[in-house]
């Protein structure tokens, strides 16, 4: 009798144990998507940047030479290899970021709590810095996707075209700003006004891979630094690539997929790429993690 209690015990505790770590370390029942490695061209060619003009029409003062300072960093289009990998369904919620910081005591650089009541638990988290989404994906298991494999996985399969569906934005397809940043719209925005306006996480259809808002949203934190394309235009300043941190010269972080407050298609391409400062923070800014495959991280 003693020793089928014994047993008994034992069993319960590394049920117990097993059950716990899996609470504790939320992502390990989270959905994911095998991405299957391959080649892509990633990027633009020269050669679109009048559609590009044409596209965001009603950017102020949009013209080619605008467009070459906004887009150049995209070019040129070149072929690069990506192993295979999994990634999240979605973007990384307020609620299994909530649990993230109750499990380890994580002190956030930013702000993320001002928008994660308990109304928007199924809203991706924001307010969270570059360190503060690397810290998240670590405790997962996982680690921030690369702009490759980001840029990769946006297409779902597409090959060069401007969105995951074609080459035309199509307002029911993707959370922003798809009438435009009225006058009034834009005052909000410069007073700190503006209300946040994520949508819960899978509101809208999936790409071809099966992923929820690789387009609007919120925009996504990558692993890599902001660099130029080898071949990328001749005067694109350089400036706009680094910055300085206690007298030493940094990348800036890559970013990609535009969000909720983006008010023209042309800045919600696959290809199109931004560099931010990795301790910036933002209420359009989030994450979603990656997992190399047959690794940890």
């Amino acid at each position: 009798m003693k020793r089928k209690l014994f047993v008994t015990l034992v069993l319960f505790f590394f049920a117990f144990s097993f059950c716990y770590s899996q609470d504790m370390n939320s992502d390990t029942s989270r959905d994911m998507v095998l991405i299957s490695g391959g080649d892509f061209l990633m990027g633009i060619d020269s050669t679109q940047l009048p559609d590009l003009v044409k596209m965001g029409k009603d950017v102020p003062h949009m013209s080619y030479n605008l467009a070459l300072t906004f887009f150049g960093d995209e070019i040129p289009r070149h072929k690069v290899h990506v192993d295979s990998f999994l990634m999240d369904k979605y973007e990384v919620t307020n609620q299994e970021y909530r649990r993230f910081v109750k499990a380890t005591g994580y002190k956030s650089e930013g702000d993320w709590e001002k928008y994660a009541c308990k109304e928007r638990d199924n809203h991706p988290v924001v307010n969270v810095t570059w360190s503060d989404a690397a810290a998240y994906a670590k405790w997962a298991g996982k680690r921030l996707p690369t702009e490759e494999e980001w840029e990769y996985a946006a297409r779902g399969g597409a090959e060069e075209t401007f969105f995951p569906w074609g080459n035309t934005m199509e307002p029911d397809k993707a959370d922003y700003m798809h009438q435009g940043e009225s006058f009034l719209s834009g005052v909000w925005r410069l007073l700190g006004l503006r209300k946040i306006g994520t949508k819960p996480v899978g509101s809208y259809a999936p790409n071809g891979f099966g992923l929820f808002d690789m387009i609007g949203n919120v925009r996504e934190w990558t692993k890599s630094d902001y660099r130029l394309y080898k071949g990328a235009p001749a005067g694109i300043s350089l400036n706009e690539l680094t910055y300085i941190e206690n007298g030493k010269t940094k990348y800036k972080k890559v970013i990609r997929g535009g969000g909720w407050e983006t008010p023209n298609p042309v800045f919600l391409r696959i290809t199109c790429r931004h560099g931010i400062k990795p301790g910036r923070f933002d209420f359009d800014l989030g994450f979603r993690c990656v997992k190399t495959v047959n690794s940890r991280q």
